[in-house]
């Protein structure tokens, strides 16, 4: 088995940097509020040299007067660890969520589709960049090695601003038989060990996996516990543990925090537009549409503004949707100041469109869908959908139900031809005289009793060439004549000699 370790490091930085990516070479840091008021930096960027994690924010602007500062906001996180999931399902169906940004994946058997293991771990680096999310990958034989490995990777992790979000991921493969010597240079605290386990290995001398890989696993028990036996066990590469692969959700969220509380739709739209945009990308890396959009507002007070909007057809296009949301919130303000906003989109696949073999090319399952949205944006969601006649009696009564595209038309079928003649093969052929035009059609018959006469319609000819394999091929020409007098043959000419022969008679 080949497992894949996605990691997003500085969960909270990339959550940021994904809203906002031209940020990616300024000086820039996201700090979160403390007790007393003190604002904790949780990650950086690299132009904010100097600058670590713990610091509070004061320590850190004194270290870099230019330095940008963005609050961490649980909603941006969500939708990044969301992301970072969806991009490894769009890489495998066995996908493990262990954590916030870390995402085990059963990438066995993709070689045949992508490539060498280098070319797999590649490909979901690409995958987690393609829904804006900067991404270390391991790759190895366990969930272990390839922990360790995407945290090996994490040192060549760069910042690159992209159309997506967030780029500039690294990944480390380790083959079965570089495995053991990777584990032996570890250093143990890259195990993230507990303090209680750390120090013991500290205080008997042991600074690398390797050293503890050396030690016989029972007196290390002995002596430190169960735990201990675990880390042998990890430092050798052993470790069974097993892929639990949980089921893909339906849902696709994004969200955002803002710094102050919107009273009206105008700063709200621009909020939403940034959503959207993300949404809109994380869909169509999976081929999905939105078939209902749910919109969640945190008002001043704590409490929560929950609408859903029925779209009256699936899409993923962002100007549709942002003028529905600005539809909803105009025809019902919230009670209160906005402080949080999340967007649910409830997925159903994409239907793609097939080329029709008879008649012209109407529009995509896609078009109809997004042209759809837009009137329903235009003239309001209960406006647009198909007409249908109540069950009730009623003069001139209608309703008006959810849109749903027709199914594509049938192509009629040519009617069916009824055939009522029969064919009376000659065994053995006739053999005839034929006399032809210049073309070749045949305009008299000469045969054996009333087997002749002149022609009058003639239909072919139809070729035949078979045994051509053998020293005798065949090759025919055949007719089917209407003699005078109403007969009707079948008639053929051999290619080779020239010589004509009747084989059916048609009654």
């Amino acid at each position: 088995m080949k497992i894949a370790c996605l990691w997003v490091p500085e969960l909270s930085l990339i959550a940021a940097l994904r809203t906002e990516p031209q940020l990616c070479a300024e000086p820039l840091a996201v700090v979160q509020a403390g007790l007393g008021g003190r604002a904790h930096v949780l990650g950086a960027t690299g132009a904010a040299e100097g600058v670590e994690a713990g610091q509070t924010l004061a320590e850190a602007r004194a270290i870099c007067p230019r330095l940008l500062s963005r609050e961490a906001s649980p909603e941006r996180e969500r939708a990044a660890a969301q992301a970072a999931r969806e991009a490894a399902s769009a890489m495998s169906p066995r996908v493990e969520e262990a954590g916030p940004g870390l995402v085990y994946l059963d990438v066995s058997g993709l070689e045949s589709l992508i490539g060498d293991d280098r070319a797999v771990a590649r490909a979901v680096v690409a995958a987690a960049e393609r829904v804006g999310v900067r991404a270390a990958v391991g790759l190895g034989s366990s969930k272990s090695v390839a922990r360790l490995a995407a945290r090996a990777a994490s040192a060549d992790l760069t910042l690159e601003a992209s159309a997506s979000g967030v780029g500039g991921g690294a990944f480390r493969v380790v083959p079965p038989e570089e495995q053991r010597e990777f584990l032996a240079a570890l250093p143990l605290y890259a195990l993230e060990l507990p303090d209680e386990l750390q120090e013991p290995l500290r205080r008997f001398g042991l600074s690398t996996l390797g050293e503890v890989a050396a030690l016989p696993p029972g007196p290390l028990a002995a002596r430190l516990g169960p735990e201990a036996a675990l880390l042998s066990r990890l430092a050798r590469g052993e470790d069974a543990s097993a892929l639990a692969a949980r089921p893909e959700p339906s849902l696709f969220e994004e969200g955002e925090e803002l710094e102050w509380d919107a009273s009206s739709v105008e700063p709200l739209l621009f909020v939403w537009k940034g959503l959207l945009d993300r949404l809109a990308q994380r869909l169509s890396a999976r081929g999905l549409m939105a078939r209902e959009l749910r919109l969640q507002l945190r008002l001043a007070d704590g409490s929560w503004d929950e609408r859903a909007l029925d779209l009256a057809a699936p899409t993923r296009e962002v100007a549709a949707l942002l003028q529905l949301l600005r539809l909803s919130v105009e025809s019902g303000p919230p009670p209160a100041g906005v402080r949080a906003v999340r967007l649910t989109a409830v997925t159903t696949r994409e239907v793609l469109e097939q080329m029709p073999l008879f008649g012209s090319r109407g529009a995509s399952p896609t078009q109809l869908a997004a042209a759809v949205a837009r009137l329903s944006a235009l003239v309001g969601p209960g406006r647009v959908g198909r007409p249908e006649e109540p069950d009730r009696w009623a003069p001139f009564a209608a309703v008006c139900r959810k849109f749903a595209p027709p199914p594509p038309p049938r192509v009629p079928l040519p009617p069916e031809i009824e055939v009522s003649l029969a064919s009376r093969a000659l065994r053995p052929p006739r053999t005839a005289e034929v006399r032809c035009d210049d073309s070749g059609a045949p305009l008299l018959v000469i045969g054996e009793g009333a087997l002749g006469g002149r022609v009058v319609a003639c239909a072919g000819p139809w070729r035949t060439v078979a045994e051509w394999w053998t020293d005798a091929p065949l090759a025919l020409d055949a007719y089917d004549l209407e003699l005078a007098g109403g007969l009707l043959i079948r008639a053929a000419r051999e290619l080779a000699t020239g010589t004509w022969r009747i084989e059916a008679v048609y009654d």
